[in-house]
């Protein structure tokens, strides 16, 4: 257990970098986005950039007011906006405190495709099937990267958990003709790659994604998130194909801000195989999920 001149060497030296940080913030009482709101923007990347966590305690609204130069009111609801994250807690008496949240953390140079081995332990990862249905309905995003807008396809919505936390909406869009009888099956062990080689003799090798950052607005994504409206999240929209170049999925993924992306990279050969496509493979790529 700290000591108690631990704990306010911490809080001491906590205030000194907001004072610093303050220093390097400019916010805007006569723009459109409420301050209130820039106030909680700022607060949050101060909470990340110096990786606050358990134990952890905001200075008092009062002081962030006076840090900041605004309102005790404006404060108060800048705050509150970590409570209703479900990343501050507050004691009566103590102060605020931040909670340690999981981070899902996603390499960007995977030797697989599938999302489920970018979780190791201890953490947990879940998922739960939401829609599985047919739809001729196919979002511009995955219209843009190619996806036949006109064509009947199985569309999934998946949302996975690590820890209990939801972190991410998954929906999957794949060409009814290829999966026919798709949207009435059970997923094998859980997965979809692992259903569309058992049942459909067809190995997900190659896979195209796109990452952008966005604010989320979809009343549905904002419910299984359970994020305020306009909370930022990452946009991930690809194609991915089979050993036979055919197209096989379009993918639009929300990814609560509180993931981060990595990647190693370096000179090291990778084993290659000659694609249908004429294009190389790496043993990553003909992994399959």
């Amino acid at each position: 257990m700290l000591s108690v001149e631990t704990n306010v060497d911490r809080a001491r030296s906590l205030e000194a970098k907001l004072r610093a940080y303050a220093a390097e913030i400019a916010l805007d009482s006569e723009g459109p986005i409420p301050l209130h709101y820039q106030l909680f923007r700022a607060l949050r990347q101060f909470a990340q950039k110096h990786h606050l966590a358990t134990d952890d305690r905001l200075p008092p609204e009062q002081l962030v007011a006076r840090i900041f130069g605004v309102s005790r009111p404006t404060a108060a609801r800048a705050i509150h906006g970590f409570v209703d994250r479900q990343q501050l807690t507050r004691t009566p008496g103590r102060g605020s405190f931040f909670r340690s949240k999981q981070r899902l953390d996603f390499t960007l140079l995977a030797n697989s495709l599938s999302v489920v081995d970018a979780v190791r332990p201890p953490c947990r990862l879940t998922t739960e099937m939401i829609t599985q249905t047919l739809t001729g309905s196919i979002p511009q995003d995955v219209q843009d990267l190619g996806f036949p807008p006109d064509s009947a396809a199985v569309y999934l919505r998946r949302l996975r958990c690590v820890d209990g936390q939801p972190v991410m909406v998954c929906d999957s869009y794949l060409p009814a003709e290829l999966f026919p009888g798709l949207q009435d099956k059970e997923l094998v062990q859980g997965s979809l790659y692992t259903t569309l080689a058992s049942a459909y003799e067809t190995r997900i090798v190659q896979s195209s994604r796109f990452i952008e950052v966005t604010e989320v607005v979809d009343r549905n994504i904002i419910r299984l998130l359970g994020v305020p409206i306009l909370s930022p999240v990452f946009l991930l929209t690809g194609l991915s194909y089979d050993e036979a170049g055919r197209l096989c999925e379009g993918i639009v993924s929300h990814i609560t801000g509180e993931a981060q992306f990595s990647s190693t990279v370096g000179d090291q050969p990778r084993p290659e195989i000659d694609s249908p496509s004429g294009h190389s493979r790496s043993e990553g790529e003909r992994r399959h999920a």
